[in-house]
């Protein structure tokens, strides 16, 4: 087992030891912004949103590149394997540095040996139903559930992502049985509940609510501890007969082990300069993310208050460990 993010709190430390020449004149070529998801969704939009801004601040062009499956895995050991000079960095959430280590016996990565960027921000997801299903509230879908344990079906973004943990906690606090399908990312799964194949869906804000709009999905509730403001009319789950259900997703970035300090430095500058420009955080707003300070400290913070958080959910729900 990892530890509980002292390698990770030491990489800030130990990046000031490495020689800032290391990285002299840095960037002077294209960085590859590595994002564990699908082209399309939410994360990948979130990327895309800032990689426009940071090429601005950095002088040198931001390329996302999609490294999607195996709960983030795939990406995050593509980047861990990269040469440690800031120039691939990866866009990392709450399953790549907290989650997937109760998941998984072995990782392809440790996730406390990345060196810290900055946190990017926070957002709630809401749990979208099939129209087919003609689901009135929340209350239905328990209903039904109960019911008929085991035959409604729930998406998520993959094993072990934010997605699938609200799946696990809302059937722990409901007292329902779902059947748990996996997919790569949002934009896999979205054209199976539209299409009715699947009844229910937590997805993120930017990715969900088009669908809603577009009136082919339904929504019947917020995963976030208060109404949004965008979003005034949707109750919470907690609201919604389920007090303390709270779960959210979170966006970091991070680079390889090692990453000099003058990188790192200049990539958190960029990135803290996009988190300050009105329109990036308009749009970070509309995609229901809640912008954070792009410091390296809050990513840390987030990282040790969430470990014994989702270790727990992880062992309540019987979440098997692959």
């Amino acid at each position: 087992m990892f530890s509980t993010g002292i390698k990770f709190l030491a990489a800030l430390v130990l990046g000031a030891a490495v020689g800032a020449a290391n990285a002299a004149g840095f960037p002077d070529r294209a960085i590859t912004l590595v994002t564990p998801f699908p082209a399309g969704g939410a994360t990948d939009a979130l990327a895309r949103t800032l990689a426009e801004h940071m090429a601005k601040t950095l002088g040198q062009s931001v390329v996302v590149e999609n490294r999607a499956g195996a709960a983030t895995n795939i990406g995050a050991a593509h980047v861990v394997r990269s040469a440690p000079d800031g120039y691939t960095i990866l866009l990392a959430t709450n399953s790549t540095l907290v989650t997937n280590r109760f998941l998984f016996k072995e990782l392809p990565y440790d996730p406390d040996a990345f060196a810290p960027i900055g946190m990017i921000g926070i957002g709630p997801m809401v749990l979208l139903t099939s129209k087919k299903d003609r689901f009135k509230s929340l209350a239905d879908v328990v209903e039904i559930a109960k019911a008929r344990p085991g035959a409604l079906t729930i998406a998520s973004f993959g094993a072990g992502t934010s997605s699938h943990l609200a799946a696990e906690y809302f059937q722990e606090l409901a007292n329902i049985k779902l059947l748990h399908v996996p997919f790569k990312g949002s934009t896999h799964a979205l054209p199976q509940i539209i299409n009715g194949d699947i009844d229910l869906f937590f997805d993120m804000v930017s990715t969900g609510m088009p669908q809603v709009n577009a009136d082919k999905v339904d929504v019947q509730a917020i995963t976030s501890k208060q109404r949004m403001s965008t979003l005034p009319d949707l109750p919470t789950v907690a609201e919604s007969g389920h007090p303390g259900f709270e779960i959210t997703a979170w966006f970091t970035l991070v680079a390889p082990p090692g990453t000099p300090q003058s990188a790192t430095n200049a990539l958190n500058a960029a990135l803290k300069a996009a988190l300050a420009d009105d329109a990036v955080r308009q749009r970070m707003l509309v995609m229901g993310i809640e912008p954070s300070d792009g410091s390296p400290e809050a990513l840390i913070r987030q990282v040790k208050q969430e470990i014994p958080i989702i270790q727990s959910l992880v062992k309540r729900a019987n979440i098997v460990v692959q």
